[in-house]
């Protein structure tokens, strides 16, 4: 190794004790030490800490350099490992390419062993590890380096990294536990905005099922219509596209129906601490104005956009859409006037629906995560398949010490 450039790795762990950062690197500096990395763990009683250390600019060789560091081990109580590091290696490290995959659900022997073994197969390095939740719900994040991920031709590194992707996804599953890949870059930048598809998200399934049932029963012309829709988002299409049928109905009536409609557990709490954090909120339905009522009534939202039965002056419906007519086809181009006028870029908005074509957002946004979904193979950034739709929060960051905080804070 050429003198020019004297690269040395610090590794230390032990019991935790003030003052042991400045004992390690007062005694790099003394010997002209340049710190060039760091990375400094405290946790339940335990310490730990990887430094690496140029020390080009000490008139000491490295053997000297190396005996001289030694000694920290008996002036901290730590156990101390010391390293020559190749200048390649050091310089490779500014090139980087790291996700950020965040796992949830509930606890259970060998998630960790199953998604660490699967990284291995693909020569995936897992840098950091930690829990974001203990205890009978789980949750972790790991950063992992795809640099030198495994391909088979004749898949570009792009597609192996994708296929890597959806397998870990197909793992999470088989392990019954959520998880959300993510670049660090697009991780890092500051979220601006989340954008919520109502029916596929916030509007508990049955409750739904329940209303397109009485509404079936209501306007039986097209009731078979409605039922012959192989899930909800087609129904309500269906329902809004043969709004006419419902003319002559009083709009109390329809209120009434919609009444039925129930809000999926935590949905408000989840909107007003993503708003005391600093998000702007924005609902989008294919449906109708009274499905958002509730929650329009209650939380403090910045956009929602929804189609509006026309009535007389006697509240009557007269069969026709307030314009304009919002379809899973506009939700995009709504969403991408929100991001002009807000004047925020896609990697700052998160998008939450079912992951389907029709009720997703996924090229335009910088986190797309699936709500529940039906279908297997979702190309969003993530999958929660969880009821607990403020685990969403786990996605973002936040750990579990943080979510007690705001839901103690905002109840």
């Amino acid at each position: 190794m050429s003198e020019k450039r004297k690269i040395i790795t610090f590794s230390a762990i032990g019991v935790d004790s003030p003052g042991l950062v400045s004992k390690i690197t007062t005694e790099i500096f003394q010997m002209s030490g340049n710190i060039i990395d760091v990375e400094e763990i405290c946790r339940r009683g335990l310490f730990s800490i990887f430094l690496i250390i140029d020390f080009s600019a000490s008139e000491k060789s490295i053997d000297e350099i190396l005996h001289a560091l030694k000694p920290i081990e008996n002036e901290t109580g730590l156990k101390v490992i010391l390293g020559i590091r190749d200048e390649d290696e050091v310089t490779d490290l500014t090139e980087k390419e790291d996700y950020i995959v965040t796992v949830l659900g509930i606890d259970q022997p060998g998630i960790i062993a199953n998604i660490s073994t699967f990284f291995r197969k693909y020569n995936i390095n897992i840098k950091d590890c930690r829990m974001i939740a203990r205890g009978k719900f789980f949750a972790m994040e790991m950063v992992i380096d795809t640099r030198k991920i495994i391909t088979e031709p004749p898949n570009s590194h792009n597609e192996a990294i994708e296929k890597m992707k959806g397998e870990l996804k197909d793992i999470c599953t088989g392990l019954n536990q959520s998880v959300v890949i993510q670049s660090e870059d697009i991780y890092k930048r500051a979220k601006k905005l989340v954008v919520f598809d109502v029916e596929s998200t916030l509007i508990q399934d049955l409750s739904l099922k329940n209303f397109l049932e009485s509404i079936a029963e209501r306007v039986k012309p097209i009731g078979s219509k409605i039922e012959s829709e192989h899930n909800n988002q087609g129904k309500i299409q269906a329902l809004v596209k043969n709004a006419r049928v419902l003319k002559g109905m009083p709009v109390r009536d329809f209120e009434k129906f919609c009444e039925i409609l129930q809000l999926n557990t935590g949905t408000l709490e989840l909107i007003q601490i993503l708003k005391s954090m600093g998000f702007k909120i924005a609902l989008l339905s294919s449906g109708f104005d009274f499905f958002i009522k509730r929650i329009l009534d209650t939380a403090s939202v910045d956009y929602a956009f929804s189609n509006t039965l026309k009535a007389d002056e006697h509240g009557i419906i007269v069969g026709e859409l307030g314009k304009p007519v919002i379809t899973n086809t506009t939700k995009k181009k709504i969403l991408e006037f929100i991001m002009n006028l807000e004047n925020i870029s896609r990697d700052q908005v998160v998008a939450v629906g079912d992951g389907s074509t029709i009720s997703h957002f996924r090229e335009t946004v910088g986190l797309s995560i699936s709500f529940k979904p039906d279908e297997t193979g979702m190309k969003t950034d993530g999958i929660l398949r969880s009821d607990r739709i403020i685990s969403i929060l786990y996605f973002l960051g936040i750990s579990k010490a943080e979510l007690d905080k705001y839901l103690k804070k905002n109840s």
